[in-house]
């Protein structure tokens, strides 16, 4: 939109310009012209304060349009179908019906597709936060802001992107599954986390927050026994999880090291340990007790990246 038509009437015609004229034109002031300046607010007088209204309606309507496309925003682009909207600034939300798909996109930070019937949301578009709010449906995420830039919001937990690409889907009972391509995603509610690899998933669910994250590949038995343990907290399901884990599922145990009760964290400690390096400076005590220190040190010893990126990070992280 040129804003010279905002005031002239010259250039391209806005659509939204339009259709607020169209709109107020039937207050449009049509009565004769006013010869006698003494006069005005005799002779038609109120034809004339319902042309000056109009006519400040219709200033404050363009400059609120104006002002809104000037405010930053993802850009849509319809990949199949009619998605609602074609940018998603903050308040904005995108619905997709069966029919249709989209593709989210903002320069410094990523690209987001959208498939069919999915409602989405944007709840902030700051330069070190970019949120989503996935309501159900499905998402692609392909980030490349930095860490801790990018989260989506979800009925039972934050996303929160590490530098990744992933997959993310709520269904209509509010319970997300997320799905790493590369990189890493963190899961977090009100201090439970989940810290899910490349090639890894893991279920959230409503009320009960981030599950414990396994590998694709992993077992169905180790699979279904998570699935136990994290809707119903089974104790028999620790069991089945200790007997049919891998030592490439060391990273899923040591979730579950912080998830069970005190009494049933020395097997899986042990079980863990049998898997991987211990350090030096851990003991089973410190295990059995939950020290942070010790988990830390649990973590480091997966060979998968050290903590000390995480907690740096979180003490910035927003609150949702």
């Amino acid at each position: 939109m040129r804003d010279d038509y905002l005031w002239n009437k010259s250039g391209e015609p806005d659509p939204e310009i339009q259709r607020l004229e169209n709109l107020l034109s039937p207050l449009g002031h049509r009565g004769r012209a006013l010869r006698q300046p003494g006069l005005s607010w005799r002779i038609g007088s109120f034809p004339v304060i319902l042309s000056i209204a109009a006519s400040v309606l219709l200033l404050l309507g363009g400059a609120w349009i104006v002002r809104q496309r000037m405010q930053p925003a993802w850009k849509v682009s319809t990949i199949q179908g009619r998605p609602s909207v074609t940018r998603l600034a903050k308040g904005q939300r995108l619905e997709t019906d069966a029919r249709s798909s989209a593709l989210l996109e903002m320069g410094a930070v990523g690209e987001v597709s959208v498939e069919p019937e999915t409602s989405l949301s944007v709840l902030s578009v700051k330069p070190k936060e970019q949120r989503l709010d996935l309501k159900r449906g499905t998402i692609h995420a392909l980030i490349w802001a930095p860490p801790g830039n990018f989260y989506v919001n979800t009925p039972s937990s934050q996303t929160v992107d590490l530098g990744c690409a992933y997959t993310l889907k709520v269904d209509d009972a509010g319970v997300g599954l997320v799905r790493v391509s590369t990189g890493w995603v963190a899961f977090e509610n009100h201090g439970r986390e989940s810290f899910i690899p490349e090639n890894a998933a893991c279920v959230t669910r409503p009320g009960k927050g981030p599950g414990i994250p396994y590998y694709e590949d992993a077992p169905s038995a180790l699979r279904d026994a998570l699935a136990r343990f994290d809707e119903r907290d089974d104790p028999a399901a620790v069991d089945i999880i200790l007997s049919v884990a891998r030592p490439r599922d060391a990273i899923t145990l040591w979730h579950l090291l912080r998830r069970v009760d005190a009494n049933r964290r020395g097997p899986v400690y042990d079980r863990l340990a049998g898997m991987i390096a211990v350090p030096k400076d851990v003991t089973r005590e410190g295990a059995m007790a939950g020290d942070a220190k010790t988990i830390d040190s649990l973590w480091d010893a997966l060979d998968l990246g050290t903590t000390g990126w995480w907690r740096m990070w979180k003490s910035r992280m927003p609150r949702r």
